[in-house]
């Protein structure tokens, strides 16, 4: 599974298609619960993923999973 940081649905949506991923191999992180509910996901955070308004729980969740050896790679395209 792929994990999409981004500000909105939008901006990982284009970025998706962007990176020719298919539907049901991507998800966008709303909240924290999206990193919990896929480990060992790979996380792509895109440009202004700071401006996603639940970003303090999606960094403690990162945080908790990288912490956990429950994360995938992280790679920042920002």
């Amino acid at each position: 599974m792929n994990l999409i940081y981004s500000s909105n649905y939008v901006s990982a949506r284009t970025f998706a298609l962007a990176q020719e991923l298919m539907p049901g191999d991507w998800k966008w992180i709303k909240d924290g619960r999206v990193v919990l509910e896929c480990p060992r996901a790979d996380v792509y955070k895109i440009r202004q993923w700071q401006a996603n308004p639940q970003h303090d729980d999606i960094d403690a969740a990162l945080e908790r999973a990288r912490t956990s050896r429950r994360l995938g790679s992280l790679v920042d395209f920002s």
